[in-house]
């Protein structure tokens, strides 16, 4: 019987212990001696070694995905507009409703959010441009 291949990389919305920066996280392996769903993870930029809870974050992942909000309700998306986490938004281009779920700063210093779409799944779009 074929065993579902789990990637060997997380992306995880909360921020690593240690450098404080949210980051790809490498997963080692199971937490033996702990309550089922304990992984030992690696930071991708510290490689500072922590114990996440996978139920957890599979929880969280599929309450971004349940988005029970009407296009009317949503924030049209503009990238000249500013949001706040929470923000349910419509992106008309995808025909998608998603919601915001962080902000963050791009190399080139301009402003972005970050945004758990219904259908497409976690997009980076730009914010606040002049």
């Amino acid at each position: 019987m074929a065993r579902a291949k789990q990637s060997k990389y997380i992306t995880l919305s909360n921020i690593c212990e240690t450098c404080v920066k949210p980051t790809k996280f490498e997963l080692l392996g199971e937490a033996v001696g702990q309550e089922e769903g304990k992984r030992w993870a690696k930071c991708g930029k510290c490689h500072h070694t922590m114990m996440i809870n996978m139920l957890v974050i599979e929880g969280e992942r599929r309450s971004t995905k349940e988005i029970n909000v009407s296009v009317e309700d949503c924030i049209p998306y503009s990238p000249k507009s500013v949001y706040t986490i929470g923000d349910a938004i419509y992106h008309k281009t995808w025909d998608d409703i998603g919601t915001v779920v962080s902000k963050e700063l791009t190399s080139s210093g301009s402003q972005a959010i970050v945004v758990a779409f219904s259908k497409i799944g976690e997009k980076r779009l730009i914010e606040n441009l002049a």
